[in-house]
């Protein structure tokens, strides 16, 4: 069986076309077809093939067999969880990455990759008004950045005590205070199990009724911290798209003997790229480290993600500096960026390469165009539904988010409705919201992320909620016709 390299024009052929019948589908396809997952092992799974089978029949099986288990996320109604479209130059470009197959950790290994991964870094930093020296690491998404961020404080805030990681390992180090929001993400969590720190160690600050840190608990909190102590604010809590008291939080950190200050912005740290929005975040800037996703509001096909340290020395360091195989001596010798000193991964690709297409193509204007757009939509939408009796928007829209309930009554009732009618327009298909949690409220959750998202789509599917709603509340008030 031959592998030559004309084969890859016949074949990539193939797939641009059933790639671009794909995208210019997702206006008007179902978001989920709601396929069952026997359905479709009997028609991707199977027993290992024992022989070669022609490549671009393969190919065509693939896009006609799959197609139907796709949710179309990166369509203009997908409104669940926190999951962007793309912009069609950056997943132009990702398509670039994987046909040029660099691997992107090393200068040699890359030139070109690196240097577009620095040009990119530099653009981030002056886009976000975060500190022009700081190291950028790019990431798989925003869980490994804050996994990657945590690394990095636990060592810098041990150093800061004579305690050596690389040397000395965790058996015996000195207890590590963190302080998170009451309504901390999941991801935050997981990082914290992973690097060794434990929910024991947590301490939670009060939130208002936006899900925003309240600035007076601050000081109090931190004060029975009297050892090395990591706190984590939110730049867009996930079920409100509140912004945290940075300036609170960056004065109360500056004021301790050893604390980090990490913001997680998987969402909203792009806030800080647009004039309008940016005044919520003030003090942001002061932090110790960050993280965002490029795949959530910047629309980068998956996967991307992005951390951010201010002492780039610290992150080099807690990633392993110059500490490499023998073979590798010469790689991390050069005077050029090598990116394995800003993130875990030792092979990976060049995510960084559709990150500069698109703020070299949108420009800052277009990037501001595109947040302040999806928060407008956010509003629009969130008005229309606050307009009908029995539908509570529970936040101040403050972003490109909100959490809605539906009903009257008492809160298990209306749990239950809220539940069903989101269920239900998961089934319908025509738009995707998601189920969350405020203050333990069940809710739905709209996030108004991609770029291909109109007005239309907007004022089609609030009607579509609308109409789900006085369905669902119909049957849920009455005995003889509840399911």
């Amino acid at each position: 069986m031959s592998h030559d390299f004309f084969q890859y024009r016949e074949l990539l052929t193939s797939a641009v076309g059933h790639a671009v019948e794909y995208l210019e589908s997702l206006p008007d396809r179902p978001v989920d077809k709601q396929v069952g997952s026997e359905e479709l092992r009997l028609s991707l799974g199977g027993p290992l093939p024992e022989a070669p089978s022609d490549a671009r029949r393969v190919i065509e099986e693939l896009c006609q067999t799959a197609e139907q288990g796709l949710v179309a996320s990166g369509g203009p109604r997908y409104f669940g969880y926190a999951i962007g479209g793309s912009f069609p130059v950056a997943l132009a470009a990702d398509w670039m990455v994987s046909a040029w197959d660099q691997n992107a950790p090393y200068y040699v290994s890359s030139p070109a990759a690196a240097v577009i991964e620095e040009t990119a870094a530099d653009w981030l930093l002056e886009l976000l008004g975060l500190p022009k020296a700081a190291g950028v690491g790019f990431t798989s998404g925003a869980q490994e950045a804050i996994y990657t961020a945590m690394i990095t404080a636990r060592n810098a805030l041990l150093k800061r005590t004579g305690w050596d990681v690389a040397k000395q390992g965790l058996y015996d180090a000195p207890r590590i205070h963190v302080v998170v929001s009451d309504q901390i993400h999941s991801a935050i969590k997981r990082a914290l199990w992973m690097i060794g720190m434990g929910e024991q160690n947590v301490k939670k600050l009060p939130t208002d009724g936006n899900l925003r840190i309240i600035p007076e608990s601050i000081a109090e909190v931190l004060a029975e911290c009297d050892g090395p102590t990591l706190v984590c604010a939110q730049a867009g809590c996930i079920d409100s798209g509140a912004f945290d008291p940075f300036e609170a939080l960056a004065d109360a950190v500056g004021k301790h003997p050893n604390a980090w200050l990490h913001i997680d912005g998987a969402i909203g740290l792009w806030s800080a790229a647009s004039e309008q929005q940016k005044p919520m975040l003030q003090g942001l800037e002061r932090a110790d480290s960050w993280d965002t996703d490029g795949h959530k509001w910047f629309n980068m096909p998956y996967d991307s993600g992005i951390v951010i340290v201010r002492d780039a020395a610290l992150l080099a360091e807690a990633m392993g500096g110059n500490s490499m195989g023998a073979y590798l001596t010469d790689a991390i010798a050069k005077p050029d960026r090598n990116a394995i000193n800003f993130g875990i991964g030792a092979s990976r690709r060049a995510r960084g390469v559709p990150i500069y297409a698109a703020i070299k193509t949108l420009g800052k204007q277009g990037i501001e165009k595109h947040l302040d757009a999806c928060c407008a939509l956010a509003r629009r939408m969130a008005d229309q539904l606050r307009q009908v009796e029995g539908i509570s928007i529970l936040n101040e829209v403050v972003s490109n988010r909100f959490s809605a309930q539906f009903g009257q009554g008492d809160d298990e009732f209306r749990n239950t409705l809220t539940a069903r009618v989101v269920h239900c327009l998961q089934q319908d298909g025509f738009c995707y919201p998601s189920t969350s949690g405020y203050k333990g409220l069940k809710t739905m959750l709209i996030s108004v992320l991609s770029c291909h998202t109109t007005i239309a789509d907007i004022d089609a599917s609030a009607e579509k909620i609308v109409a789900t709603y006085r369905v669902e509340a119909a049957k849920l008030q009455a005995p003889d016709t509840a399911s």
